[in-house]
């Protein structure tokens, strides 16, 4: 059996006033590399091997996220594939997010999952403007129709907008 839904996104895109190594380079001060999340990935496992408390996890969690209040999972560098297609322009992806504030939501609705950690891509057009782009949180998580979720959802998205506006500004 198969459930199909339609949902409005909101997307935005921002206009930097920054050049697009500053929005990366900012970005990566403020988020913290990727390998972090690894190790993270690796402790986080063992404390539920060892059935370690919520609060000893929280805290090991809190220890790795960076000043933007969000950690990198990854990047995706979709340069290469536009310079093989004879683009002169650069993007990548950003794959970020809080683990405190996507069980908040996906403990509540495990779908919710689906859509945390957040997705948003930098890129440089060939004029040399750069932008960010992103699916607005809330309009994404707006089709689980929880007061919860919704109240998790604003709160990431304004700390989403908070770190784009300190890096393309």
């Amino acid at each position: 059996m198969r459930s199909t839904r339609q949902i409005a996104i909101e997307h935005s895109v921002i206009v930097s006033n920054q050049p697009y190594e500053k929005v990366l380079e900012g970005l990566e001060s403020r988020l913290g590399s990727a390998s972090g999340w690894q190790e993270t990935e690796q402790r986080l496992q063992a404390l539920a091997t060892a059935q370690a408390s919520w609060e000893q996890v929280s805290e090991m969690i809190e220890r790795n996220i960076g000043t933007s209040d969000f950690m990198l999972f990854k990047t995706v560098e979709h340069t290469p594939l536009l310079t093989l297609v004879g683009k002169q322009s650069r993007a990548v992806q950003y794959t970020a997010g809080n683990p405190l504030l996507a069980i908040q939501m996906s403990r509540l609705q495990p779908e919710a999952a689906l859509y945390a950690p957040l997705r948003f891509v930098v890129y440089e057009d060939e004029a040399h403007n750069t932008f960010v782009a992103y699916d607005n949180f809330v309009s994404l998580l707006a089709q689980y129709q929880r007061a919860e979720i919704i109240k998790v959802a604003q709160m990431v998205e304004q700390k989403l907008e908070t770190l784009i506006a300190e890096v393309t500004q």
